[in-house]
């Protein structure tokens, strides 16, 4: 396939993933085609104007183009998500959206006729046959996570659950492979914490998931990596016990002024000594034009984080590695677990990853 863009990740079921670096969008096709030719195809979650120019290209690859979309499935309202829905409506005069009625009431305000719809509801047990293709795929509620009408869709030809938000992730594994890896998890956790309501809520999904027959070999999400094999069972049962939101400000917010606090007085420490380090480091942590920030920046002082500490001392740690030289790594970290520690805030020394994971400088010893 010459498009690098493009992966397949199960039976006529292929990932569009935009290009960003650090919180890419999973747009998905799935092709239904049946014995005798005859073809449907859907798309999940077809991004944003952003993403025009790689979808129509892949599209022209994939199915002849844009115009042989046939069903535009869409698993919340969010506008990384929906906004260029009416290029698809135009472009493909006989496509109709597949969505919640709660994600419709917020759809249709994009000025789409209630003709171009079909409500998830209205489908007998949620399951929606093809009757061109004799295919068969089954919708799952995701209550409130992140949105009160989020709905994931089961393909069971391939056996790819697309999940929409949940199980989404920012990109903290390294490379251009699109599989999770355990290093994923990181980002999921991380993700999950800034936009999911509630541990009621995860648990929820997750129970609806583990009634699905047969469970998934994949779970595709809208950002993040395709999650397949052992780690589909791993990380739902992770998120069984994974506090966000509301958990995470009820348990955090006792230490949260201790946290805030030796976090700053060690920012105070890097820029009195590495002043070029702190310069960098702050633009890092402020950079706008991403909504998965987790420090809230006022001046130079940080005043608030949007996850637990152990995630916002990993996120930190991880911005300082890749800015710092090697060399001062050592310092660094030492001062940062100092702090902590003078705060009598307990961090696994995991956080800072495996023992060599930085390259200390040579150090040689004359008997």
């Amino acid at each position: 396939m010459g498009n690098e863009m493009i992966h397949e990740i199960g039976k006529d079921f292929f990932l569009l993933k935009s290009r960003e670096k650090d919180f890419h969008r999973n747009i998905y096709l799935k092709r239904f085609i049946g014995a005798g030719g005859s073809s449907v195809n859907m798309i999940c979650d077809p991004g944003t104007r952003l993403d025009i120019t790689l979808i129509v290209g892949a599209l022209k690859e994939l199915i002849g183009g844009i115009e042989n979309i046939h069903l535009v499935f869409l698993s919340h309202q969010d506008p990384d998500l929906t906004s260029n829905i009416n290029v698809f409506l135009t472009g493909s005069p006989s496509a109709k959206i597949v969505c919640s009625i709660d994600t419709w009431r917020l759809v249709r305000m994009y000025g789409i006729e209630d003709t171009r719809y079909y409500a998830v509801e209205n489908f007998k047990n949620k399951i929606l046959r093809i009757g061109k293709t004799g295919h068969r795929v089954q919708f799952v509620p995701a209550l409130f996570c992140h949105f009160r009408g989020a709905m994931m869709f089961y393909d069971l030809e391939s056996k790819i659950l697309f999940s929409g938000d949940f199980l989404g992730g920012i990109n903290s594994r390294k490379g251009a492979d699109v599989y999770a890896t355990e290093e994923s998890w990181s980002g999921i956790s991380i993700f999950h914490q800034l936009y999911m309501p509630s541990n009621d809520a995860l648990r929820e999904t997750v129970q609806r998931i583990g009634l699905l027959n047969p469970i998934p070999d994949s779970i595709a999400p809208q950002h993040g990596d395709v999650i397949k094999g052992d780690l589909v069972v791993e990380f739902l049962t992770r998120l069984l016990t994974l506090d966000v939101g509301f958990d995470v400000i009820k348990k955090e917010e006792p230490q949260k002024e201790l946290f805030l606090s030796a976090v700053n007085s060690f920012m105070d420490f890097v820029s009195a000594k590495y002043p070029a380090v702190h310069k960098t480091l702050l633009a890092e942590l402020k950079k706008t034009g991403t909504f998965t920030t987790i420090f809230v920046i006022a001046g130079s002082s940080i005043i608030d984080i949007k996850v637990r500490a152990v995630e916002a001392i990993t996120s930190l740690w991880d911005t300082i590695r890749t800015i710092s030289e090697p060399g001062n790594l050592s310092e660094l970290k030492t001062m940062l677990i100092q702090n902590l520690d003078n705060a009598h805030l307990m961090i696994d020394p995991s956080v800072f990853g495996a023992p060599g994971k930085e390259k200390a400088e040579e150090v040689i010893v004359e008997g």
